[in-house]
């Protein structure tokens, strides 16, 4: 064969492959495209939502006896007598974290609240709707410093770390077991984010330690 038609042959080809390639983008509506992309589980967008009640229960230690009452002049006294009555924290946002779904944002807020409220009983922080889709954790945003009133005064404490926390969810009762929190439509889900906090009076900072745990 010569090179003419050698070349014819192989323009030929190129053609054929080419209108096989192309052909099934070109005959298909567009629409229809688009319809298994966005149905896709790489793209999903789920547009009903179920309820997320978000709770909080808390409990917190005090490491040392020593209270800095005059920061200028380091006079301590013993601290038998100070009672706390309250410790404010501010919780700045609250995300969810989805599986395949981008995270949701569940709450934002510049309001603080008092982590003692739920010292001997689980409280209501957050209700409110989410996105119908599966979540393995929780990410709060808090600010750093942390007011804690006494039955003497205010003082004000730093919390260690970064200001935010990531945390997977458990099962309640079995701490151990990670599991996913399934937000369906039209139904309730149930989330608690227990707080455990080390108040350091020496150096006026706070270690905080926390975790979601899935009621249902």
């Amino acid at each position: 064969m010569d090179k003419r038609n050698q070349l014819t042959v192989l323009i030929i080809s190129l053609v054929i492959i080419g209108g096989s390639i192309a052909t099934p983008l070109t005959i298909r509506d567009h629409t229809l495209i688009l319809d298994d992309f966005f149905d896709s589980p790489l793209f999903p967008i789920l547009q009903n939502g179920g309820t997320l009640k978000l709770y909080f229960e808390s409990d917190f230690t005090e490491e040392d006896s020593t209270l800095p009452l005059s920061l200028d002049y380091g006079i301590k006294a013993s601290n038998i007598s100070i009672i706390v009555q309250r410790i404010w924290i501010n919780i700045t946002e609250i995300q969810l974290i989805g599986k395949k779904a981008g995270n949701s944002v569940f709450f934002t807020s510049d309001d603080v609240f008092d982590i003692l409220d739920g010292l001997y009983e689980t409280q209501l922080l957050k209700s409110g709707n989410l996105t119908a889709a599966e979540y393995s954790g929780i990410q709060l945003f808090f600010n750093t410093t942390v007011l804690i009133q006494t039955n003497e005064d205010l003082f004000y404490f730093e919390l260690q770390g970064k200001d935010f926390v990531v945390l997977s969810f458990n099962m309640f009762g079995q701490e151990n077991r990670m599991i996913d929190l399934n937000i369906v439509e039209d139904t309730i889900s149930e989330v608690i984010l227990d707080f455990n906090l080390e108040i350091l009076w020496q150096n006026s900072t706070i270690r905080m330690t926390t975790k979601a745990l899935v009621l249902n």
